[in-house]
């Protein structure tokens, strides 16, 4: 290795070292000398997307996918704020991304001179991303450029993961360095504050202790325990125990929906009979959740209010954040988890089958999909997610977007095999699912990705069809197309008498004829209009080979049900079961009205 080389060269020699093949990114001034390295490269390559928001989300997906970080770049000021909304999906989601942005030479910062900006286009982007980054930093001394590299991505992996960025000027690029006088990153200068293993094993007996002595536990699996690689500690945990096991959203996917302890996804939108089960519990192990308000309800004190509650978490902020535990576990989930399954287990005598057999009734008792739903004019889109999901490949990837399009997903889409399903759950913004859908196929080396939009959403980033059809990505596109903004309608419905503001044609919301603008781009297209249509033109889309955009047409009035109302404790959702019947689906005392 020769010893001196550029900043530009050595940024992208270290993001091979880190085992990176693919960077996302668009082009500018300022960034174009790093890009500039790639050339000649066989190692790694950038795709190009339209815009640097689907690039930042693009590269969320590359991670979820990966298990690596993502990486994008982009140019400064514009390029580098428009990045911010993908940064907050990473951020929320604790997911590891790396942006490089590029800025204006050093010798043009306006410094202390008290102006708004000196260098064409500059922008304080470390100030301006810092409270949705775990790190930010302007590199303007060349020489520290691999320490910040190395700190940067430590950062963003290690612990609770999460978005970093640098600000690259553009003389530091240029800049040439002697790589043997660089300075390293020590990585152990920043340590976790976590529980002890001696702390960790007197929580994991108390656990186990409450557990031998409970009769309806239920486990709540969440996003944490897939950062931590931990599903096998997961699985043999709750497999040992017999315990019923709800997900959060963010780990629809730890299971598959035929196991015998998966019962349903739970909270504010959940499905009836997991809400029951959640209400019910004496016991709750809530492992790597955040157990935030959609999960909880709006009334905290009435979530799992008749259970004991483990609550295990690597942020110690989200340990005393709502949710009070009685025991909380600070600590990483494989590592807990790991514990958990070495403790002793000769009293473990428990028989939960009752229970069980209790969760089995009301799933029975309480589908989503009821029969009045095959009546609808066009498509109605619990009947469309569960037809689709009959003729997904067991192990496709499915990226589902905001909004209605995502709680309908989520409330009858069926795991099965190694199927991954994911959207950005904490940021939710509308768009998202399609440039994460390109970083997730790219990720996967091309191979087909199912994505799941609405007609709302795809319109934020409606830019992205000319990049997978650019690459010819084999991204099956469903625009659920309800001609409205679906989810704001059902809240109107709720709070405003149904007066539709800004939320459908008639006043001000329109979208286009996606077919014709999808053709217009080159691509493939196919239209659903009605239930009988489902199945043969599901499968064409599924089939064809490269990028297919299908419009389906979803019945204007369809809403998302079961849904808590907001104030009510989850167990009591719309529409309100007669209180006859939903008495006696408690067993833990139900709160009374006045």
């Amino acid at each position: 290795m020769k010893p001196n080389t550029t900043v530009k060269e050595l940024v992208i020699n270290f993001l091979v070292g880190q085992g990176i093949s693919e960077v996302f990114l668009v082009t500018g001034g300022h960034i174009s000398f790093i890009v500039d390295s790639f050339h000649g490269r066989d190692d790694i390559r950038y795709i190009c997307t339209q815009h640097e928001q689907a690039a930042a989300m693009a590269a969320d997906a590359y991670a979820r996918m990966t298990g690596k970080f993502g990486v994008a770049m982009t140019t400064s000021g514009p390029g580098s704020t428009n990045l911010i909304t993908g940064i907050g999906c990473s951020w929320f989601d604790s997911i590891p991304v790396l942006l490089i942005s590029g800025s204006v030479n050093t010798f043009e910062t306006k410094g202390n001179l008290g102006v708004r900006q000196k260098g064409f286009q500059e922008t304080d982007t470390v100030e301006i991303v810092k409270p949705i980054t775990k790190y930010s930093k302007k590199v303007d001394d060349p020489t520290t450029i691999l320490y910040e590299l190395e700190k940067a991505v430590s950062i963003a992996t290690g612990g609770r993961p999460g978005p970093v960025l640098l600000d690259l000027p553009i003389d530091v690029q240029r800049a040439e360095v002697n790589q043997e006088s660089l300075t390293h990153y020590e990585n152990n200068s920043i340590s976790l504050e976590l529980d002890s293993n001696s702390e960790l094993i007197a929580k994991a007996k108390d656990t186990i202790s409450l557990l031998a002595k409970a009769k309806r536990p239920v486990f709540i699996a969440g996003a944490g325990i897939r950062i931590a690689n931990a599903k096998n500690e997961f699985l043999k945990f709750i497999e040992t125990w017999g315990i019923p096991t709800v997900p959060s959203w963010a780990s629809l996917d730890l299971m598959v929906h035929n196991h015998p302890l998966y019962v349903e996804q739970f909270g504010v939108y959940g499905n009836r009979a997991a809400n029951y089960t959640v209400q019910n519990a004496d016991l709750i192990i809530s492992v790597g959740s955040r157990l935030d308000n959609r999960m909880t309800g709006a009334k905290v004190e009435t979530f799992a209010r008749g259970a004991k509650k483990i609550i295990v978490d690597i942020d110690k902020s989200e340990l005393h954040k709502a949710v009070k535990a009685d025991i909380p576990v600070l600590a990483d989930a494989k590592d807990f988890l790991h514990i958990l399954n070495s403790v002793e287990q000769s009293f473990n005598n428990t028989d939960f089958s009752p229970w069980q057999k209790k969760i089995t009734d009301w799933k029975a008792k309480y589908p989503i999909i009821t029969p009045d739903y095959n009546k609808a004019k066009y498509v109605n889109p619990y009947i469309f997610v569960e037809q689709l999901c009959k003729s997904l490949p067991d192990d496709i990837v499915t990226v589902i977007d905001a909004g209605s399009n995502l709680t309908w997903a989520m409330q009858v889409f069926e795991i099965k095999g190694t199927r991954k399903i994911f959207s950005a759950y904490g940021y939710s913004p509308m768009g998202y699912a399609f440039p994460a859908s390109i970083g997730a196929s790219i990720a996967l080396k091309e191979q087909p990705v199912v994505c799941l939009i609405g007609d709302g959403g795809l319109q934020m980033n409606i830019q992205e069809l000319q990049t997978i059809f650019h690459y010819k990505l084999p991204i099956k596109l469903f625009i659920l197309n309800n001609c409205s903004y679906g989810s704001l309608t059902q809240f109107q419905d709720e709070l405003f008498g149904s007066r539709y503001e800004a939320s459908i044609p008639d006043k001000g919301y329109s979208f286009p004829d996606f077919v014709k603008v999808a053709e217009a781009y080159g691509l493939l297209t196919e239209k659903i209009a009605n239930h009988d249509e489902i199945n043969n033109k599901v499968d064409f889309v599924l089939n064809s080979p490269g990028p297919v955009v299908c419009n389906v047409m979803i019945d204007e009035d369809s809403r998302v049900l079961p849904k808590t109302i907001f104030g009510n404790p989850i167990e009591d959702q719309a529409p309100l079961l007669d209180r006859r019947e939903f008495s006696e689906n408690m067993i833990v005392a139900p709160i009374r009205k006045d």
